[in-house]
């Protein structure tokens, strides 16, 4: 099994967990990246994913891209341990919070990457801009927020939903909308995921791919 990523995709960390949490055993091929994006794209990956993005999963002669259906083909293939609750009304809730986590990382976490992050110099930043993302940011943790309420973690057992929310989560806080105090069990949710090794090691590479960034 292969896996196209880069260290600055909150897409491919997704995937990338669900490997680690259910332990399988996969090539990682880590794409160049600065601060616009990925510096180059193997023909590979361009021959077999038409949106020429990652993640992109190669099992033999299957090639899938998307986060989610990825997520929901590894499930398939190793049902232990879950990502997913058992249950088909649990399922549905956690598909839709998933949804939900993806769609942050889709619109407003991405106005904000493309104002910070991809803008160094804040003079050229539109704070308008800014601000309008980091109120619907701070919308959706006030969601999270009322969803961990007696919980912890999304669905009750750590899955598919809590990576999904996580991520963004994550990135927003590194461009500048971290959770606010009226967001407790946000902050300890965030907590208890950091501590999960798969998490963790997801995160690392991030890190240390955003200290050797310099365009």
């Amino acid at each position: 099994m292969k896996l196209y990523t880069h260290a600055l995709s909150p897409y491919s960390a997704k995937v990338r967990i669900a490997l680690d949490e259910k332990g399988i055993v996969f090539d990682e091929i880590a794409l160049p990246v600065g601060r616009q994006g990925i510096r180059t794209k193997p023909p590979e990956l361009l021959a077999a994913n038409p949106r020429a993005q990652v993640p992109t999963l190669l099992d033999g002669d299957l090639a899938l891209y998307d986060s989610t259906v990825i997520v929901e083909y590894l499930e398939a293939r190793q049902p232990e341990p879950p990502l997913f609750p058992r249950d088909l009304a649990g399922r549905a809730r956690a598909r839709l919070a998933e949804d939900d986590g993806d769609h942050l990382m889709n619109g407003a976490v991405a106005d904000l990457i493309r104002e910070t992050f991809r803008k160094p110099d804040p003079a050229t930043r539109d704070t308008a801009a800014i601000e309008a993302a980091a109120a619907k940011i701070h919308a959706a943790y006030d969601q999270l927020e009322r969803a961990l309420d007696g919980k912890e973690f999304v669905t009750g057992a750590f899955g598919a939903a809590d990576v999904a929310w996580f991520l963004p989560v994550t990135v927003a806080g590194l461009c500048g909308a971290p959770p606010s105090d009226r967001h407790p069990r946000v902050a300890a949710w965030a907590a208890r995921m950091t501590r999960r090794p798969s998490v963790a090691r997801s995160l690392s590479l991030m890190t240390e791919t955003l200290q050797k960034i310099d365009d």
